[in-house]
């Protein structure tokens, strides 16, 4: 595949700099801001949960989602050694995966702030562990629920597992099996801030075909009706 054609299998989707809004829907990419705007609401849930669970003030925002093959996240992402943390869920009787991945050091600071550590050097590697599977429990569970609420299907994942190697070691594992399943991977790049304090993951969805399918026909439904909607506004 040339680069021109690697870069046009890219489409990536965010929230504007100078108003944090999504122009997506309004425009030609407006699929991908749809979906952007669902890991908005899922972002928003998760940030009520973390906030109830540490019973302070935690914000969860989601500036950019991409859709990509599979097979080039390795290449786009670029950590191919990064030492990396993520966390492993997969939907029920579903050939869905969901992969939230930090930078190792990056999942020290998450847990740290979610244990209240008083440093990173200080983390007890029980708790550790225990906080970033809490968190991946808490923030795929709040996407997919938004996009359960979107497609109008339950989603339920299974019980999270923590994952802890290099970046492409991680991916090559899934990829194997994602190769043989789906065509398309969405990438979420989420923050998380909390007294001054900013973190960065990303969380990877692997929709199974018939998921893929769904999410395609309900996004042109609601984008069918935000026509009508701006077409009546026009001639009333």
């Amino acid at each position: 595949m040339t680069e021109a054609k690697e870069s046009s299998a890219i489409e990536t989707c965010e929230l504007s700099e100078s108003t944090g809004t999504n122009t997506c829907i309004r425009h030609q990419n407006a699929e991908m801001g749809i979906l952007l705007e669902l890991g908005s609401i899922g972002a928003g849930h998760a940030a009520t949960s973390l906030s109830d669970v540490l019973q302070e003030p935690v914000v969860i925002d989601v500036p950019k989602i991409h859709r990509l093959p599979p097979n080039m996240l390795p290449k786009v992402f670029e950590k191919h050694d990064a030492p990396t943390t993520a966390i492993y869920m997969q939907l029920d009787s579903s050939e869905c995966d969901i992969l939230l991945m930090f930078d190792y050091v990056e999942s020290k600071r998450i847990a740290a702030m979610m244990t209240m550590s008083p440093s990173v050097e200080a983390l007890d590697p029980v708790m550790e562990e225990s906080a970033i599977q809490e968190l991946g429990n808490i923030l795929i569970g709040a996407f997919l629920s938004a996009i359960s609420d979107f497609v109008g299907i339950k989603l339920q994942p299974t019980s999270p597992q923590r994952i802890v190697d290099m970046f492409d070691t991680i991916m090559d594992n899934f990829l194997v099996k994602q190769s043989l399943i789906s065509n398309e991977a969405l990438v979420f790049d989420t923050q998380f801030k909390r007294a001054g304090e900013t973190a960065s993951c990303i969380l990877m969805l692997f929709p199974s075909p018939a998921l893929q399918n769904l999410l395609v026909q309900k996004s042109k439904d609601l984008i069918s009706e935000l026509g009508k909607d701006v077409s009546n506004i026009h001639h009333s």
